[in-house]
């Protein structure tokens, strides 16, 4: 009767087992097992097989003579055999049914009945060779055969049995014995000098076979096992305040020490003046102010004075007082004009003039040129007091249009220059700053700056001349440890799941690997007479808990499917991989310094 053979490897697990019952094309199936099977140990593994074996149809005979294994191959109602050649046994039966071919010959890897693990030693042949060479002293035999009947016989009468066979067996010994020492005798002692160079080269090749099996089964099996986690991000977002002083740092409630790095910038380009000034000359003149003859005073109120920087308008335009006159009476100056006894009216009896005082035109220019007038002019002071103004002529004014540097022109030209000198500051001090550092971006500053130009600003520009501005500038920059950052970012998302042992914080936002992003930055940097604050953001992650040490505990000396199955039966575990240095280490290594961990997060 057809039927697959399984041979069961030491390293097989129950998932290989049941793959190839199910991958059998015949419906009854030998399973033999090595001399120590471990994952037929197992009560459950049993049922495992005798269930896939109902579920595809199949019948599974377990080819062994271990009571161990027989026990429990009976308690799932599993047939048995000794050997593949031999009936299987149904469990609690005597009966048996056959299980291969009746008449086919026991081959030479068959498994014997006093142990299915060992293939049985070829005895048959040795019997017949042995018995051929008997043959010829047949008749010697036959009497010694009768003898023993004889003996048999006597043995009998007093209760004793003696087998024939084996007093013969004993003869056929003492035969052999005989012709072995015999044999012995003729042997001739091999030329061992003719084989030296062959032991010598097996010897060899058994010491490297030797070492590279310690090799392959000590040193070289080393595995990662790889686990991705799923976590949960949130949002991180806390205000923190920095000091320049280490000694008074709190990085775990939120104080950091800030490094500074600061460096001055050298710069001078060209520009072009477009500004325009007339650097012509003003228009100028006298005025005089008279208070005429009739006006009504006071004997405290004689003097009428114009200060210097009085603006005297004249047809519309102005003129400035360069220095101040005034139109003073006397006593002798004054006169009654009416009034009562009592409370007499005093006036002017002649006209008080101020006689010429000195303007000039507020502006350069012809425009200011103008003929001499006798109305029509006002004077800014403020005054109750009659008065006339008359002008001599307006001469003098000039135009003359000059280029200049103006104001415009130097703030244009230093905006220029300060882009290009911050963005190679802000280079340079970023540059000084290691990986270990995450910057506070918003504290790049000018600490103090300074620039001149030539021409100055408003100073005429000459032919041929091109202005030039040139500019100092000293920048600073902060930034915080990484260290720090991360150390109270976890504080403050650990107080978060504070009490929930199942859980843990697998990412602040800092970066742990070379090539991998930060998430972490400030923003909203203040610094306000050296109250230094700043917002901190992130992205944190947490997750089911999952360490090294978890890790390593259930995957130690253990089979690399077993470890798989075992990391990804943890909730939150949504993947586990185990990579071995060589495709025969089978199992992770039990010294952990030859593992490597890594988990990853979601």
């Amino acid at each position: 009767m057809n039927k697959d053979v399984i041979y069961i490897e030491p390293e097989d697990d129950i998932t290989d087992i049941l793959a190839n019952i199910k991958d059998a094309k015949n419906k009854i199936i030998a399973l033999v097992p090595p001399k120590k099977a471990g994952v037929l140990q197992s009560a459950v593994n049993f049922k495992l097989i005798a269930k896939t074996a109902t579920q595809y149809e199949k019948t599974v005979v377990l080819i062994t003579s271990d009571n161990s294994l027989l026990a429990l191959a009976d308690k799932v109602k599993m047939p048995t055999a000794k050997t593949l050649q031999s009936k299987p046994k149904l469990p609690n039966s005597d009966s048996a049914e056959e299980f291969g071919d009746k008449d086919e010959e026991e081959p030479d890897d068959a498994i014997s009945d006093d142990d299915a693990e060992e293939p049985e030693e070829e005895k048959e042949p040795i019997e017949e060779s042995h018995h051929k060479k008997t043959e010829k002293a047949s008749k010697k035999d036959d009497a010694k055969k009768a003898g023993a009947a004889v003996v048999a016989k006597k043995a009998k009468d007093v209760d004793l049995e003696l087998d024939a066979e084996d007093v013969e067996s004993d003869d056929d010994e003492k035969s052999s014995k005989k012709e072995k020492s015999d044999k012995k005798k003729s042997v001739k002692v091999p030329n061992f000098k003719k084989y030296r160079k062959f032991i010598i080269l097996a010897v060899v090749l058994l010491v490297v076979f030797c070492g590279f099996g310690y090799w392959a089964t000590a040193i070289a099996p080393r595995a990662k096992i790889s686990v991705k986690v799923k976590t949960t991000a949130a949002n991180f977002n806390q205000t923190v305040s920095f000091v320049t002083d280490e000694t008074k740092s709190d990085p775990e409630n939120g104080i950091f020490y800030v490094e500074k790095k600061e460096t001055t910038k050298k710069a001078s380009a060209d520009f072009e003046a477009t500004g325009q000034v007339d650097k012509g000359t003003k228009a100028s003149g006298t005025i005089t102010v008279t208070r005429p003859k009739g006006d009504s005073v006071s004997a405290d109120d004689l003097n009428f004075s114009i200060p210097a920087n009085t603006t005297v308008t004249i047809d519309g335009k102005q003129y400035i007082v360069t220095e101040g006159g005034s139109a003073n009476a006397t006593l002798a100056d004054l006169e009654t004009c009416g009034g009562t006894v009592f409370a007499p009216k005093v006036c002017l009896k002649k006209d008080i003039s101020s006689g010429k005082i000195a303007v000039v035109a507020k502006e350069v220019g012809e425009g200011y040129n103008i003929a001499a007038a006798t109305s029509g002019i006002s004077l800014s002071v403020s005054t109750n007091k009659k008065y006339t103004v008359t002008s001599s002529a307006m001469t003098g004014g000039v135009s003359k249009i000059v280029k200049v540097v103006s104001p415009e022109d130097v703030e244009k030209a230093n905006n220029e220059l300060t882009g290009e000198t911050d963005k190679e500051a802000r280079e340079e001090l970023t540059s000084q700053f290691s990986s270990e550092y995450i910057l506070i971006s918003n504290s790049f500053a000018v600490e103090n700056s300074g620039f001149t130009t030539s021409p100055s600003v408003n100073q005429e520009v000459g032919d041929g001349v091109t202005p030039k501005i040139a500019r100092e500038t000293k920048y600073v920059i902060y930034a915080v440890k990484k260290d720090d950052i991360n150390a109270y970012i976890r504080k403050v998302a650990e107080e978060k799941i504070k009490g929930d042992k199942t859980q843990m914080v697998y990412s602040t936002g800092i970066a742990t690997e070379e090539g991998e992003e930060d998430k972490a930055f400030f923003e909203s940097y203040k610094n306000e007479n050296g109250n230094m604050t700043a917002k901190l953001k992130s992205t944190t992650k947490t997750g089911p808990r999952i360490t090294e040490d978890m890790v390593k505990e259930v995957s130690l000396g253990v089979k690399i499917g077993k470890v798989q199955s075992n990391l990804r039966s943890y909730n939150g575990v949504t993947e586990a991989n185990v990579e071995t240095s060589y495709f025969w280490v089978t199992s992770v290594p039990n010294d952990d310094n030859k593992v490597e961990i890594e988990i990853t997060v979601e």
